[in-house]
């Protein structure tokens, strides 16, 4: 990259040598050779993220409270840490309170920047912990957005986007300039329909680990992990052009 190159490139002031790896460049261009590539923020209708400050636990709050340990690859696990708050307290900002099909992205830290899932509750009340992005679209599949961020072309995008920026953090910039290929509605139709079969066998597995029953819980988490992982490669192939369609 020539300095004209680097100062015209955005985000301006980037000086990583990983950010300006030639592997970001090919990847970009395989994600739009066969559809228009668009920044993700052309279908973010609102982002934010939790509650900053001091948690306040409550056996008996009412709103569950969830943070990036809390985000396993098929979904969330919400008793690898039991939390809860109060309704209404400083912890249970109504900005960051959960609504079915909310993005749940995690900005920070090795361990969880880059955790995707799809919130697909209708009815339990939860709120995040500030190390969460919470994200919802228009205009697009919210399934599809969660797999593509999942895949080789979204996750790396995401770690390519925290280079150069300290210790690991995904700002809202950065989370808006990730480009993803517009897929045919009914391409995304049928990513939507494997995504959400897939989620009914993560909450199988959450509820034979709440009962106690580890076989049950071993067995649908795997079908769950082997569906999710298959719909991912499936994704990648339509993207790359060796797919008509996920089906």
């Amino acid at each position: 990259k020539t300095l004209l190159e680097l100062i015209q490139e955005k985000p301006s002031g980037r000086w990583s040598p990983q950010y300006w790896h030639p592997k970001y460049e090919k990847l970009i261009k395989e994600i739009g050779c066969r559809f228009e590539a668009r920044p993700l923020g052309h279908f973010i209708d609102y982002i934010t993220y939790g509650q900053v400050g001091k948690r306040v636990y409550s056996q008996t709050g009412k709103v569950r409270y969830i943070q990036t340990i809390n985000l396993a690859d098929t979904g969330i696990d919400y008793d690898v840490k039991e939390a809860w708050i109060e309704e209404g307290s400083h912890n249970d900002l109504e900005r960051s309170r959960l609504r079915y099909e909310d993005l749940l992205l995690g900005n920070a830290g090795m361990g969880g920047v880059g955790k995707c899932v799809l919130f697909m509750e209708k009815k339990l009340k939860v709120n995040i912990s500030q190390d969460i992005d919470l994200l919802r679209v228009k205009g697009i599949s919210p399934s599809y957005v969660t797999v593509f961020l999942k895949s080789g072309y979204g996750n790396t995008q995401i770690w390519r986007r925290t280079r150069g920026v300290g210790a690991p953090k995904l700002p809202f910039d950065e989370i808006r300039e990730i480009k993803i290929p517009f897929l045919p509605d009914e391409i995304q139709d049928h990513i939507e329909a494997g995504y959400k079969k897939m989620s009914a066998y993560h909450d199988k597995a959450m509820e034979a680990k709440k009962n106690g029953d580890q076989r049950k819980y071993e067995k649908n988490i795997q079908i769950a992990e082997e569906m999710l992982k298959d719909l991912i490669a499936r994704t990648e192939a339509v993207i790359r052009g060796e797919r008509d369609d996920v089906i």
